[in-house]
């Protein structure tokens, strides 16, 4: 299973019960992004970063460390490395500007038939579907950043569906197992969807990353170089923010997260989760 948190580098691990892991290949400038880290793309799907005002489409946003992946059409990247499990962990975040009910998300048997999938409606409610069952909805927000993490295990304790750290939802269900995964506008809905930090384990929980962490320091503190790095961002020098720059989730770098940042670095001093 995949690890895509489209930093600047490839990883590739395993160990506590996580599937082997990787990372959608990104840069500054030199090198664009890619979709190689994925088993396959189809459709309108393109990854990139915030900066590129060269290739189409550009300046495409991103919620953690240099690159996203926009589907502005119908079109998905797929990984087929489950290869067979009855339980899979998924978490990933989604910027939504979609005017109908979007399929954003599916697990798939091996004869590539419909285990589940994740839809999210044009308010931003966001419903977990299969086996039987409809889990949630559970409110998201359009125009803004959404964490969807979900927990399909039919053969413990059902499936479960949490949205931006909100109570999660769940229910019963039945179903084979998961051979394949796809993400991005799997059915075509009208508007565009952006994705990023996408992450999968077979039984441990995922959670929210720590937001508000532009610089990307390793002990999450929040504080005057966070503030330093999305100026230098929102200033249009060129260098993108290697955290978590987009502090109020709303797709842009600008001086709005830096008033957030600001606030929380004289208070609390700590990351949102």
């Amino acid at each position: 299973m995949r690890h895509m948190n489209f930093k600047n580098n490839v990883k590739r691990a395993a160990g506590l019960g996580a599937f082997a892991a990787a990372a959608l290949l990104a840069s500054q400038a030199a090198m664009a992004c890619q979709l190689t880290a994925w088993t396959t793309s189809n459709g309108a799907v393109l990854a990139g970063d915030p900066a590129n005002t060269v290739d189409d489409p550009a300046e495409i946003p991103r919620y953690q460390g240099l690159c996203g992946l926009e589907a502005s059409g119908a079109g998905f990247v797929q990984d087929d490395s489950p290869g067979g499990i009855d339980r899979i962990r998924a978490r990933f975040y989604v910027l939504l500007d979609n005017s109908g009910t979007a399929t954003i998300y599916r697990g798939a048997d091996n004869a590539d038939g419909t285990v589940f999938t994740v839809d999210a409606d044009a308010s931003g409610n966001i419903s977990l579907i299969g086996g039987g069952a409809t889990v949630g909805p559970v409110a998201g927000a359009s125009g803004s950043w959404n964490s969807v993490e979900i927990d399909w295990n039919p053969a413990g304790g059902g499936a479960t569906l949490t949205v931006n750290n909100e109570t999660p939802a769940n229910a019963s269900v039945s179903g084979t197992p998961i051979d394949s995964v796809r993400l991005g506008n799997l059915n075509g809905a009208a508007g565009s969807l952006i994705f990023d930090s996408y992450e999968s384990r077979r039984t441990e929980a995922i959670g929210r990353l720590c937001n508000c962490n532009a610089n990307g320091s390793d002990d999450d503190a929040v504080n005057v170089f966070d503030i330093f790095a999305v100026a230098s961002e929102a200033g249009g020098s060129g260098d993108l923010a290697p955290g978590t720059p987009d502090c109020n989730e709303d797709g842009a770098i600008n001086v709005f997260d830096i008033f957030e940042i600001a606030s929380i670095a004289g208070t609390t001093g700590q990351c949102v989760l």
